[in-house]
């Protein structure tokens, strides 16, 4: 019986390195600096100069949209013009704002993550206490619950953007995001995660790459993001698999594209 299992463990051992050296000498796993400056310094489906731009611009001319019905209301509310206030009230009450861009696509990824800011630390207590009352990611939540929390935590962004706590806000922020479908803005908090950073002790790779690849189809920028997760976060063996089995598929589909396609 002890030669059977010695038998196995050897097998499992050849099996591991033979794996490790996979890795290593395998091109489809080699992580090109580009990719690696590219990942780190801009990211993939990230919001550009242009829409920041336009978004800003669109939100102070609302503001003073705004501004200007409060005014009108004020002035037929004085002036005692009932018809007129209401209709002035009316259009008031039917402006809906969206916030097209979040703190974590405004920010840039040059922030670091350093600095312990004890109001910083407590805000982040309280997004987390909510979050795990929520449900966290289980299969039933209280999804208005989550959403007090994704607050709390682009609070910690927006305000203390300097905090030690930015990345694990970025991260539990990206985890909502995909609950809440919301599947470019969670890929964008995963990246910004490891770029404030690098050190981070989350999968921000591996999910970010997740969600290019499986829910965007963006699988060209999915592939670096999980070269690096390969690299850089060993701890969490199952996404390391599955992410060593996606760029294996993804690199063979790429050698057996036509000719007219690769070409383009």
């Amino acid at each position: 019986m002890s030669r059977i299992y010695a038998l196995t463990a050897l097998v499992l051992s050849f099996m591991v390195l033979g794996c490790a050296e996979e890795v290593k000498d395998d091109p489809r796993f080699h992580i090109d600096p580009d990719q690696v400056q590219h990942a780190r310094n801009v990211g993939y489906a990230m919001a550009d100069a242009a829409e920041v731009d336009l978004v800003e611009g669109m939100a102070s001319d609302r503001n003073e949209y705004r501004v200007g019905l409060r005014n009108l209301i004020e002035f037929y509310r004085e002036h005692g013009n009932a018809n007129k206030l209401a209709w002035a009230q009316k259009e008031y009450g039917m402006l809906v704002q969206y916030r097209y861009l979040m703190p974590g696509e405004m920010v840039s990824a040059e922030l670091r993550a350093t600095d312990a800011i004890e109001e910083a630390d407590a805000i982040y207590k309280e997004a987390v206490d909510v979050y795990k009352d929520a449900g966290g990611m289980l299969i039933v939540v209280d999804e208005q619950k989550l959403r007090i929390s994704l607050s709390k935590f682009n609070e910690v962004i927006e305000t203390y953007p300097s905090s030690d706590k930015i990345d694990d806000a970025a991260y539990k922020a990206g985890r909502i995001y995909e609950h809440f479908k919301d599947y470019q803005i969670a890929a964008v908090y995963y990246q910004r995660a490891f770029q404030w950073d690098a050190d981070t002790p989350y999968p921000t790779r591996y999910r970010a790459a997740y969600v290019l690849d499986q829910k965007l189809h963006m699988r060209t920028e999915a592939l670096p993001l999980y070269r690096l997760s390969v690299k850089k976060e060993k701890r969490y063996e199952n996404y390391v698999e599955y992410g060593k089995m996606r760029i294996r598929s993804m690199t063979r589909l790429e050698k057996t594209k036509p000719a007219e396609e690769t070409a383009e």
